[in-house]
């Protein structure tokens, strides 16, 4: 088998049946399973070289692995005893933009093309890439014979994608549907910035598709949780003196007018950042915290539905109060049951410090003072938002939520459809004193000895290593009145004592995905929710680095004691696959991969035929994407991987593994199985060049207007002609 950097992906478009290297692939799968992944940029795939063709510096070297084209993965189970693989890029507006003005065109050499950034890729001319490259989302509308797929970016709309030839089909909603997270007063992008949700949901039975759109102010994007708490004791003392010098100011923008008032009003943003909220806040009404800052943007969340035709409905979500929601971090995912949708503030943080990587590439010194000055920890509390779906109804604009706090952590849950008595069951996932948006970076080191740098293979990777346990969660909550009926929160270690190498038991350290029968199916709703399984990232000393020690080492959740977490990732503890059962919330099957065997994603695919002995939800297979590894951490030679697993028995072990020299990924990440995989009636569509003249039309920038009319007419245009 081809082994190949652990970071490696391969940008080629394959189609090839994987090859058995153990066990026997199984006769009664069925369906298809899409399965989402990054494969670095147009100018190169990863690991992302530190030089470039003309032996210079690579200024993107070091970015997260994350930060890449999207490409999907398509598993053919429906052919007994074969498992084939095709895959394709996935090419938005802005990849074929991207394409245009990579490194060595000329458009690159005048200062025209796309760069990474941290988690983001961003361009001052051209905006924000939409790189589509974290989920899919199943869903079919009325008159639908086959299910049609969308694929999903926290940054960014959907996109529907033919299951068929895997291509793009359609942005869903038009530019000016949607609310751009960055506004003109800051700077004018064709490729506008949309924060969304990573996880749109479908209603099977009502047949809607729902996502959100939220913004945030500046002062809420940029600065830290730290000195947010030291300007607010600061605030107490001179609070008099800064309200007169902000009316002065405020005087001095209106005496100057319309010409000046941008450059006046980012210069008072920047000198007194973190008292515009609360001064604006004691100067105006409530109704008024929904205008805009003073660089045109203002904390929002809209609740997005989709048909299939028309326009997008939108409502705009509001507290108790009536004011708007302030999203601390992200929206990654969104849920729903029958009367309710499900909103998180997840842990999963876009924020300043993960939107640069090195500005100073020859000063790690200097990196990490940025780094620390700009860190937002993540929040250890997660908010909870519920909606009445019967309040949202055409002609109404506010709809108030009711929040409810779940104290840890939380990225990704599951919600069941039934809802009785308005009471909602909720599966959680509570990511412990950790950060999924964190990467190991060039300049870090190891928690475990911080005068030791990180391995250099790991460069790009999602820092997965926590500082605390890991829990998986069950909340009934009701969702009228907000009261929790039940709160059930569990973690293993998995061994006893202090020797990590004696598993015992399931375990959940660094709990990460999680599938289960018809998850996010476009046909049945998950009406109840009796088993999940689970994936657990384990302890990689490889992974924890002394930033993520530091930043999380006064965790106020804490089970382990920060000198165990320390001995036990030294020591390690391998991947875990686990199956729950949710009405005693206790592990009942599970398999302990071996040390440096990399569990990415996981689905649960159905078997062809019902089975008298077992319930539906374990009459299957779990289809795991895996990177493998010797014991020797340090070495940087990695298979690709296909196992899969008997959902009803973990412990046996995979019964077939499977691969292909071609198949070739860094890191998968979120998947859907769907029964169908054909083509639908091209009955929506958003003409990509209506869609971006309506945005270059509200240029101010002359300059700019004519110069991006030109580069989109030539570069982007003409592949939509």
């Amino acid at each position: 088998m081809r082994k190949t950097a652990l970071t490696y992906a391969s940008r080629e478009e394959i189609e090839v049946d994987l090859q058995c290297i153990e066990g026997a692939v199984p006769t009664d799968m069925d369906g298809f399973v899409f399965i989402n992944s990054p494969v670095g940029t147009v100018n190169s795939s990863t690991p992302i070289p530190k030089k470039n063709p003309d032996g210079s510096d690579n200024p993107e070297w070091g970015q997260m692995v994350f930060n890449g084209d999207g490409m999907l993965f398509r598993f053919d189970c429906s052919v007994p005893g074969k498992l084939r693989v095709k895959s394709a890029l996935l090419k938005t507006p802005c990849y074929y933009a991207d394409e245009a003005s990579k490194w060595g065109t000329d458009y690159y050499k005048n200062g025209i093309f796309f760069k990474s950034k941290g988690i983001a890729r961003t361009s001052r001319t051209l905006g924000s890439r939409n790189q589509a490259n974290t989920s899919i989302a199943a869903f079919k509308f009325p008159g639908n014979q086959h299910t049609r797929i969308t694929v999903n970016f926290d940054a960014g709309r959907p996109f529907e994608v033919d299951p068929k030839s895997m291509k793009v089909i359609s942005a869903i909603g038009y530019n000016k549907e949607w609310s751009e997270s960055l506004s003109f007063i800051i700077q004018e992008d064709v490729f506008e910035l949309v924060q969304s949700s990573a996880h749109p949901c479908f209603d099977p039975v009502t047949q809607e598709f729902f996502t959100v759109c939220f913004r945030k102010s500046m002062n809420n994007l940029v600065f830290t949780s730290i000195f947010s708490l030291d300007l607010t004791r600061i605030w107490h003392i001179s609070n008099r003196f800064f309200k007169k010098v902000y009316r002065f100011l405020q005087s001095i923008v209106k005496f100057i007018g319309k010409l000046f008032k941008g450059i006046a009003r980012a210069f008072m943003g920047f000198v007194f950042p973190a008292y515009l909220e609360k001064l604006k806040e004691d100067d105006t009404s409530p109704s008024e915290e929904k205008q805009e800052d003073i660089f045109g943007m203002v904390n929002s969340v809209s609740i997005l539905k989709w048909t299939g035709k028309g326009k997008l409905q939108s409502w705009n979500i509001v507290g108790a109060k009536g004011k708007n929601l302030v999203i601390q971090q992200t929206m990654h995912q969104t849920a729903l049951s029958k009367d309710f949708i499900v909103l998180v503030d997840s842990s999963l943080k876009f924020a300043l410090d993960i939107m640069t990587n090195m500005p100073f590439p020859k000063y790690p010194l200097l990196n990490n003072i940025v780094r620390w000055c700009v860190a937002k920890a993540m929040e250890p509390n997660t908010p909870l938002y519920l909606v009445k779906r019967a309040d949202l109804v055409e002609g109404v604009t506010d709809v108030k939520a009711r929040k409810v706090m779940v104290d840890l952590e939380t990225v990704h849950y599951a919600v069941e459809y039934e809802n009785p008595n308005n009471d909602i069951t909720i599966y959680t996932s509570h990511n412990a004193a950790s950060c999924a948006a964190e990467w190991v970076r060039p300049y870090d080191t190891l928690a475990i000895d911080p005068t030791k740098p990180v391995l250099e293979n790991t460069i790009g990777l999602m820092a997965s290593g926590e500082m605390d346990i890991g829990r998986a969660g069950k909340f009934v909550i009701n969702g009228v009145t907000g009261v929790k009926q039940a709160s059930v929160k569990i973690w293993q270690k998995g061994f006893e004592g202090d020797d990590t190498t004696q598993l015992k038991e399931a375990h959940t350290w660094a709990v990460g995905l999680n599938t289960f029968r018809d998850m996010a199916s476009a046909d049945l709703p998950n009406t109840k929710i009796p088993y999940i399984f689970w994936q657990s990232y384990g302890l990689d000393y490889r992974l924890l680095t002394n930033f993520i020690r530091k930043m999380y080492g006064k965790y106020q959740h804490r089970k382990i004691p920060v000198k165990k977490m320390l001995e036990y990732t030294k020591k390690g503890v391998p991947f875990c696959l686990s199956r729950m059962n949710t009405a005693t919330m206790e592990f009942e099957d599970w398999f302990h991969f071996e040390m440096n065997q990399n569990l990415r994603s996981l689905q649960f695919v159905p078997k062809k035929n019902t089975s008298e002995s077992l319930p539906p939800e374990l009459n299957g297979y779990i289809l795991c994407t895996m990177i493998n590894g010797t014991e020797d951490l340090e070495a940087n030679e990695y298979t690709r991987e296909v196992w899969l697993f008997d959902a009803a028995n973990l412990k046996q072990g995979p019964v077939c593994k499977m691969a292909h020299d071609a198949f070739q990924f860094a890191f998968t990440i979120h998947s859907v199985w769907i029964p169908d995989c054909e083509t639908s009636p091209a009955d929506y569509m958003v003409d990509p060049i209506e869609d971006y003249t309506e945005v270059l039309n509200r240029f101010t920038n002359l300059e700019k207007k004519e110069l991006l009319e030109a580069f989109m007419k030539k570069e982007v245009f003409p592949h939509y002609q």
